[in-house]
């Protein structure tokens, strides 16, 4: 099974995320702050999920962190938000793609089919 970790501070829209995931055979591990890159490296997902501003930190700057660590770069990365700048976040901070909120499940499950094989 593969393991995605959510990263999302509006605990609805978390829910949201995880019920969809779960019920398509996915693990979710999810947390409402920024974790530290030892954290995420230890979990050892399959797929990351990044909300571009959650509170303590900035999306952004984990998955640029991560894809310059030689432990966690090549764990794909999937930003989102409703910002207008999202897609050049996103090519900055080496994301493998984004998504711009408000987004519909269906869309949501294809990027993460598509980016986790």
């Amino acid at each position: 099974m593969k393991k995605i970790v959510i990263i999302e501070d509006d605990v609805d829209t978390l829910d949201m995320i995880e019920i969809i995931l779960e019920e398509n055979g996915f693990a979710v591990v999810r947390a409402t702050r920024m974790e530290p890159i030892a954290e995420v490296i230890s979990i050892d997902p399959n797929l990351m999920i990044l909300d571009i501003v959650p509170p303590y930190g900035f999306g952004s700057d984990l998955c640029l962190e991560i894809k310059n660590n030689p432990k966690s770069s090549l764990i794909p990365v999937i930003l989102y938000s409703a910002s207008h700048n999202l897609k050049k976040f996103s090519k900055d901070c080496l994301a493998d793609a984004y998504l711009e909120k408000p987004f519909d499940l269906d869309q949501l499950l294809e990027i993460v089919r598509e980016t986790i094989l």
